[in-house]
């Protein structure tokens, strides 16, 4: 049974007002700390999770309770029985459906104000346009060569001024969280 709870606003975001709203040790030379940084997640940050497995869900889940409300997801794989125990956004009745539509689907039925939008396909298969609509890249891949081949991704969206200086508003942040295999 899904929880519709509704979570007071003023409550939910606290910690993660706690993070935004202060310096710390962490944050970079022009890090300004203010109201602003919350609304930018919310509302402008387009995040893409690329996979939807044992990492995906984890990933996905943090995000979405994060203030992340803008989150896309690929993944070509459907679900397996075997799956079920380390993927916490899968039921019995799910095996056989797209990971992505699935978790999209869970996520955007248990967190408020957040959009999961699917994709069932292959990394390979999307063009370079799609990946630079997003602010934020995240992989939860188990495969070495698929992690590889987004590195050459977000490497290609770079581009250069006349000097042959990086243009700063081209970086795609590229987060990996992949594992290989058992060997995490």
């Amino acid at each position: 049974m899904e929880d519709t709870t509704p979570v007071d606003s003023s409550e939910r975001w606290v910690d993660i007002d706690k993070l935004l709203l202060r310096n710390g040790n962490l944050v970079g030379p022009g890090f300004e700390p203010g109201p602003e940084l919350r609304e930018f997640l919310q509302h402008d940050c387009k995040v893409l999770c690329i996979g939807a497995g044992g990492l995906g869900c984890e990933i996905l889940k943090d995000l979405a309770l994060s203030a992340f409300a803008n989150i896309d997801v690929i993944d070509m794989d459907t679900i397996d029985v075997s799956n079920l125990n380390r993927q916490f956004l899968f039921r019995l009745q799910d095996v056989g459906k797209p990971k992505a539509v699935v978790a999209a689907e869970r996520i955007n039925g248990r967190v408020h104000g957040v959009t999961v939008t699917p994709h069932f396909a292959r990394i390979e298969d999307m063009p370079l346009e799609f990946y630079q609509e997003f602010t934020v890249i995240v992989l939860g891949l188990d495969s070495l060569e698929a992690r590889r081949h987004m590195n050459s991704v977000a490497c290609s969206l770079l581009g250069f001024d006349e000097e042959g200086n990086t243009d700063t508003s081209t970086i795609k942040p590229l987060v990996d969280g992949g594992t290989e295999g058992f060997k995490g």
